[in-house]
Order: C-alpha cells, then sequence, then structure tokens
C-alpha cells in the first residue's frame, strides 16, 4: 500500500525518465571512449570486462552518484512542497515506513541505471573484443556488487534529504559529499570506506579478494547503521518522513 502510493507520487516527478536518461548518458561514454581509442584497449592482456571497467568506472561511478543524489532530492521536493509533509503526518502511514519505501524505489531506479550500463559494456565488449569468455558472468557480478556498494549514499542521501526542507540545501550536501568522496577514494587510510567513495569500486574477473569482501562488508554495515539512526531520529525530529 505505501509502496504503491510512493510509486505513484513520483509519476509527475520525471523520478524515472531523470535516471533513463541519465542511465543512456552515462553508458555512452564506454562506447564512444573505445571507439575513439579503440587500439588502447584491445591490444592489453587483460579480460575485456576488466580493460573497459578500468578505463570507464572512474566515471561512470560519479554520474551514477550524481544520479542518486538528484533521486533522492526529488523524491523529498514532492513531501517538502505545499506543506505535503504535514499532510502525511495526517496518515496512519508509519514514516519509517515512508522513508524505507523511498529507499526501495531509488534502489529500484540504482539498479535500472546500473543494468542499462552493463549491457552497453557487454555491447562494447563483444564489438571489440570478439572472444570474451565468461564476459556475462563478469558483468553480471560486477552490476549486483556495484549496486550493493551504492546502498549506504541511497540511505545516505535520503536521510540528508529528509533533514533539508530546501532541495538545493540537501543537493548542495550530496554534490560536497561526491567531491569529498573523490579526494579519500584513493587513499590508503580508513577513508576509502566513506559511504560516498565505495560506488567507485568494481568487481574484476578475478573476483571476490579479500580487499573486495571488506569493501562490501563496509557498504552493509554503513546501510544498517544509517538505517538504525534513521529509525531513532524519527522518534525525536517531528518533521522528518
Amino acid at each position: 500500500m505505501t509502496f504503491a502510493l510512493e510509486l505513484k507520487k513520483t509519476k509527475r516527478t520525471g523520478f524515472f525518465p531523470a535516471f533513463f536518461l541519465g542511465a543512456l548518458a552515462a553508458s555512452s561514454l564506454p562506447v564512444i571512449n573505445t571507439a575513439a581509442r579503440p587500439d588502447s584497449f584491445i591490444h592489453q592482456a587483460l579480460p575485456a570486462g576488466d580493460i573497459l571497467l578500468n578505463a570507464n568506472w572512474l566515471m561512470l561511478a560519479m554520474l551514477n552518484i550524481f544520479l542518486v543524489i538528484i533521486g533522492a532530492c526529488i523524491l523529498y521536493h514532492t513531501e517538502f512542497s505545499n506543506g505535503g509533509i504535514e499532510k502525511m503526518h495526517m496518515l496512519p502511514i508509519s514514516r519509517n515506513q515512508i522513508f524505507f519505501c523511498k529507499a526501495l524505489l531509488l534502489l529500484l531506479g540504482t539498479g535500472t541505471m546500473l543494468l542499462i550500463e552493463s549491457l552497453f559494456l557487454v555491447f562494447c565488449a563483444c564489438h571489440w573484443f570478439p572472444e570474451s569468455p565468461g564476459l556475462l558472468s563478469a558483468v553480471f557480478q560486477n552490476t549486483c556488487y556495484s549496486l550493493l556498494m551504492m546502498l549506504p549514499v541511497i540511505i545516505l542521501m535520503l536521510l540528508i534529504a529528509s533533514l533539508c526542507r530546501n532541495m538545493w540545501v540537501s543537493l548542495g550536501v550530496g554534490i560536497t559529499l561526491l567531491f569529498t568522496a573523490q579526494m579519500v577514494m584513493s587513499s590508503d587510510t580508513i577513508l576509502t570506506y566513506f559511504p560516498f567513495a565505495l560506488p567507485f569500486q568494481f568487481l574484476s574477473s578475478s573476483g571476490y579478494s579479500r580487499e573486495k569482501t571488506a569493501f562490501l562488508a563496509a557498504a552493509l554495515t554503513e546501510s544498517v547503521l544509517f538505517g538504525v539512526f534513521k529509525i531513532l531520529l524519527t522518534k525525536f525530529r517531528r518533521y522528518t518522513l
């Protein structure tokens, strides 16, 4: 019931079209990059998936995080405009339930975006690397891994958006965190587990190493902590969804 209501709210917001068009724009990058200088890629002694991810994932991850930031701002802008949040509090619906339904919507949008990007990566590999054994399995595993890496960003960004009545404030905070992540993602310290830096990690054809497993554990732990913090915060803050 609540999820259906949240889904209905998005029809006039451009939420899903934004993710679809953003995914198409991001997916065009590996195609253009590979087509512009194919000789730089096809002679590398690596699996096709690793070559394409090494060359393009940094930009893809940045665009993915940016779209999640926009998506979270869109979802909560509809609540704060025209006093909608006060009206929602009059309904017999749990505020935490509303929050996690929004998180599920954002997760679906992110999953669709990652799937479209993966299809374009498969196209690039099949076109420029005709012999690519195990490509589909590697791309599918990376898609699932990347979606889990996005979980803390989704929940934290929704938490920020739920606290800011002005959409531009939450958008500014999200972009600031994104730029911060770009500065710390290559650090050799614990800062590499910064929530907005985790999506820059990808799963290579070698599979789950100890390092990749640690990043996955950090993403799941942070997601749970942010979710618990949201539940506790709802008890003390009246105008938070």
